[in-house]
Formats: structure tokens, C-alpha cells, sequence
């Protein structure tokens, strides 16, 4: 017999000195790796402008203008841009037209072939990249996007193998084993020797996302009280967004890739100092009957958050509830059956909720992710644009603070995928494809895919049941992770056709935010415990229920007891 963590926070405190201790020095700080790895492939992989390498007119000592300007054909783009061919290059005798002395100019008429000694490459931006350094271009160009590819696979990996291993050992030893995996892996990206080592390195390393951010996160949520845990979320993921624009200024300073690679490393390696004074989780020693472990962990919160409690309380606490529940047949069978993923899809509501869930999880991951790769490869400033695209987040957060207590979960998350959906199909409408107005649409339809992306993480897991909340919200994460796995090729269609990446966000983007209309509002409704709830859960709300606003009876000592969360106390 144990009991619920929840049962013993009333005495120790819910967001005591302790809790902010562990949340603001420890599970804040370690988002960053997260934020640096998930998409340090940006510039790792980065294509700068190139064009073929002509040896003949390099070894005669010429400017690299003249040599684009005698050697490379000029070819328009889609939008009727006029600029040097990256992958063709004249088709002549260079070394017969240096001794006819011929002046700087081609002739239009002159064959055309592809790059037969490599490229040279414009080295204003990037010093180096994965790229330059193995020639990934032209016809090689797809293998930059395969690694995300096989990046984002091992995202997928990595949550059975790391969900198997926190649940295994504990969160703390499964958060250190993560780290290791990543800093080890991390560091050896920047000695691969070749393309297949550095897609397996970045595959380990891959392994390590996003359960290097979940695993703090879930500790810290198992430590507070349950009106809280909607503020811990919103704060870690601002701290992700906070470090996506740290990321951005490192790789401005750092632009060798090898170099960048072990400067998004090695730091991480101060995080083991944590192993002192990063927590189990309670929750996680209870549900494993390491009692000891857990009453004494309980009884060094209770110290510091300046609380006095019996030397055995939980001890005490599980003799009482033993006495309660002794001789219930229908308590002891609720506390022994075991739930599978089947569960999710046996009754018709928490079935079709299930896939509405999984899909928009799917969705704002793609495009999230998708957005976020495509953004910086516009224009010549891929590191301004990759700044800008992550600071769009940021107002997300109070704006999120105001409207969720008001006006609910489902019109938010609704409104913001429509219109960030409409953002990236109006791309397509921008006169000539003018890089500018496309930057700015593409800015705002992250703003709207980071918005939606918080309210989903944060809805969804009011939507489930409390019997199965954890395997719905894995499984919502596993429709996430293989929505990334094909994004990085929806991206690819963006060097053929400049808007078609953020058209086909845009468009699934807004399919979603449609389907999302006819999810249950859960703002100030008493969140399901059961299989039975789950299928009871919105039925009788109607279709527009809009405003939602906090009411007497759900103030935040209601709210506590209803099971709802306040976003607005810190």
C-alpha cells in the first residue's frame, strides 16, 4: 500500500522554498542543452552561396568576381531573380581562353556542364559548415536534410528508451545518463570524419531530445502542489525559448561547425554538479515502495520550506490509509489494474479525443520544428533569421497568461493555428516571392505554431484521464516525433520552390486548428479520473462555449480541489 504524493504536500508545502529552489537553479537551467541540440543542425548544416570551382582560372590568381563572371551562367529563379548558377558551370577550354587573353566576358551560347572539380564556396557567413567541409550540395543536398531525418528518428527512440529508464532507475539517474549520452555525443560530432559518422553521432545525440528537457520538467512537476504545475510548464518552455536565442548569438560568435559543435557541449558538463542537489522524485520512490528514500526526502523539504512534521509521516499516513481502504474490494481493483495504449481506443469519446489529440500533436510538431529549419535558409542572415523566429516566441507567454484562465484552452489553441496557419498560406500570395513580406508571414505563423504548441502541451493532458494521462500524453508525443521525422523533406521542396515548405504547413496547420474546435474545454471543469469520466468529459458543453471566465467558486483554493490548474500565481 502507498499513497499519493499529493496526499502529503498539504504538510510539507506545495511551492515552498525547497520547490523554488529545485525549479529556478536546477530545472530551469538545464532546458538550454535541449534548446542547443534540437536545432544546432541549423547552422551545422547551414548551405552558404557557392558555385562551381574552376581550377584553370583559380591557379591564374584572378578575383572571384571575374571568375563567376567568365565561368558560371547566370540562371533565373522562380521569382524571376537573376543570379549565378550554384551547380553549372560553362562547358569550355579556360586555359585556351586565358592565352587568347579574352576579355571578362561569356558568351550566353557557351555549353553548360555540371561542377566537375567541386565547388568554392562564400565563406562571409560560415567559416565552416558540415556542408562546405564534404560538399553537400547540388546533388548531394539532400543528405544535410537526411541527418535531421535520422535526428528526429532518434528523438523517437529516445523517448521508449529513456521513458523505459526513468521509470526503471528514477528520473534522477535516467537525467544524468541523458546527459552524459549528449555531451559525449555532442562532443564527437565535432571529430566525425565523414557524413555517416556524423549522422550517427547526431542520431545519439537525437536520442537524448526532448527526454533532456522532460525528465527535469517531470520532477519538477512531481514536486509541487497540482496549482502549479500549469505555471512550471509555461516557465520551463520559456526558458527552451530563451535558449533557442542564446543559440542563435553562439553560433553568430562561433562559426566553424566543429568548433560550434564542442562549444554546445562541453559547457554542459558543470550540470553534473547537480548530482548533489538534484532530488529524486518522491512520486517516483512512493510508486516504487522506497518509502525510507521518500521520507526522507520529505522530511528535508519540510526543513527547508520551515515546516514541522512527525518524523514518520508517511509512515503514519499509510497505516491510515490502510485502514480506510482495508476490505474495499473495488478500491483494491482500482489500485491494482493496468492500463495499456489499447485503453485509448476502446470507448467511442476518449477514442475520437485520442486522435484529435494525436493529429494537432503531430501537427504543431511539424510545424514547429519544420518553421524553424526552413526560417533561417530565407535570405542571406540565417542567424538573424533563427533570432527573430525564436523572439516571436516569447510574447507568447503573457499573452498566454491573460487569455487562459479567461477564455479557456480550446479557443486559443483554435485561433492561434488558424492564424498562424493563414500566415504561412499567404506566402504564397506575396507579389514576385519578395523575400521580406515572406520573412515577416513566416515570423508570424511561428508565433502562432509556438502558441499552439504550448496550449496543446498543456491541454492535452486535462483531456486524458488520470488512469491513463501518462500513456496518452507518450502517446501523443510518439504522433509528435514521427511528424518531425518527415518534416526536414517538406523543408527540402523550399529550395525548388521558395513558399511551397510554408504553404504545406500553413495548410495542415489550419486543418487542425478546425478539428481542434471539437476538443472539450477543460478551463474550470472537474478533470476526469475515469475511463467513464473521459467519455462523460464535454458533453454537455456547447459547441461555441467561449468565455469561460473564473468564476467565485473557482478561485485558486476551488481550483486546487477541482483539479484545474491557476496559471496566474508564481
Amino acid at each position: 500500500m502507498t499513497i499519493d504524493f499529493d496526499e502529503v504536500l498539504p504538510y510539507i508545502g506545495e511551492w515552498g522554498k525547497y520547490q523554488k529552489l529545485v525549479f529556478w537553479c536546477i530545472c530551469i537551467p538545464v532546458c538550454i542543452p535541449c534548446a542547443f541540440h534540437s536545432f544546432l543542425q541549423v547552422f551545422l548544416n547551414a548551405i552558404p552561396p557557392h558555385w562551381c570551382q574552376v581550377s584553370e582560372l583559380k591557379v591564374g590568381g584572378y578575383e572571384d568576381a571575374a571568375i563567376l563572371n567568365l565561368s558560371i551562367p547566370i540562371v533565373e529563379t522562380a521569382f524571376g531573380e537573376k543570379t549565378f548558377s550554384q551547380c553549372l558551370m560553362y562547358d569550355v577550354d579556360y586555359e585556351s581562353l586565358l592565352s587568347q587573353n579574352v576579355t571578362w566576358t561569356p558568351n550566353t551560347s557557351w555549353p553548360t556542364t555540371a561542377c566537375v572539380n567541386g565547388w568554392a564556396y562564400d565563406h562571409s557567413t560560415y567559416e565552416t559548415t558540415v556542408v562546405t567541409d564534404w560538399d553537400l550540395v547540388c546533388g548531394q543536398d539532400w543528405a544535410g536534410m537526411m541527418t535531421y531525418t535520422v535526428f528526429s528518428f532518434g528523438n523517437l527512440c529516445g523517448n521508449f528508451i529513456f521513458g523505459f529508464i526513468q521509470d526503471w532507475i528514477g528520473r534522477k539517474r535516467a537525467f544524468f545518463i541523458c546527459l552524459t549520452v549528449e555531451i559525449v555525443f555532442g562532443i564527437a560530432t565535432a571529430f566525425a570524419p565523414g557524413l555517416i559518422s556524423y549522422t550517427v553521432f547526431r542520431f545519439l545525440v537525437g536520442l537524448t531530445i526532448p527526454q533532456i528537457f522532460v525528465i527535469p520538467l517531470v520532477i519538477a512537476l512531481e514536486l509541487v502542489g497540482p496549482s502549479k504545475r500549469g505555471f512550471t510548464t509555461l516557465m520551463q518552455c520559456l526558458a527552451f525559448s530563451l535558449g533557442l536565442l542564446l543559440l542563435a548569438g553562439v553560433a553568430y560568435l562561433i562559426r566553424d561547425w566543429q568548433h560550434l559543435a564542442l562549444a554546445t557541449s562541453i559547457p554542459f558538463i558543470a550540470f553534473y554538479a547537480y548530482w548533489w542537489f538534484l532530488p529524486e522524485s518522491a512520486r517516483w520512490l512512493l510508486a516504487t515502495n522506497k518509502v525510507d528514500a521518500a521520507e526522507a526526502l520529505i522530511q528535508t523539504m519540510a526543513r527547508v520550506n520551515g515546516k514541522q512534521i512527525q518524523p514518520n509521516l508517511l509512515q503514519n499516513l499509510i497505516k491510515e490509509k490502510e485502514l480506510l481502504v482495508n476490505g474495499s474490494s473495488d478500491a483494491m481493483e482500482d489500485t491494482t489494474r493496468t492500463y495499456t495504449v489499447l485503453d485509448l481506443f476502446r470507448t467511442p469519446r476518449l477514442r475520437r479525443n485520442t486522435l484529435l489529440v494525436s493529429f494537432i500533436w503531430m501537427v504543431n510538431v511539424t510545424v514547429y520544428v519544420g518553421l524553424s529549419i526552413y526560417i533561417p535558409t530565407l535570405g542571406e542572415s540565417s542567424h538573424f533569421n533563427f533570432f527573430i523566429a525564436s523572439a516571436v516566441e516569447i510574447p507568447a507567454y503573457p499573452i498566454l497568461f491573460l487569455v487562459i484562465d479567461r477564455w479557456g484552452r480550446r479557443w486559443p489553441l483554435c485561433i492561434s493555428m488558424i492564424l498562424g496557419g493563414a500566415a504561412c498560406i499567404a506566402t504564397a500570395l506575396v507579389p514576385g516571392g519578395q523575400l521580406r513580406p515572406t520573412l515577416i508571414l513566416s515570423f508570424l505563423g511561428k508565433f502562432g505554431s509556438s502558441m499552439s504548441f504550448i496550449l496543446m502541451y498543456l491541454c492535452s493532458g486535462e483531456i486524458f484521464p488520470t488512469v491513463l494521462r501518462g500513456i496518452g500524453m507518450g502517446f501523443s508525443e510518439l504522433c509528435g516525433s514521427i511528424g518531425a521525422i518527415g518534416t526536414p523533406f517538406i523543408v527540402y521542396l523550399g529550395f525548388e520552390h521558395r513558399v511551397l515548405p510554408a504553404v504545406i504547413m500553413g495548410a495542415i496547420t489550419m486543418t487542425a486548428g478546425l478539428l481542434a474546435m471539437a476538443l472539450p474545454e477543460t478551463l474550470n471543469k472537474k478533470l476526469p479520473e475515469t475511463i467513464e469520466e473521459a467519455e462523460e468529459f464535454g458533453k454537455d458543453q456547447p459547441f461555441f462555449l467561449f468565455n469561460v471566465r473564473r468564476s467565485d467558486a473557482t478561485k485558486p483554493e476551488e481550483a486546487k480541489k477541482k483539479g484545474t490548474c491557476d496559471f496566474t500565481e508564481a
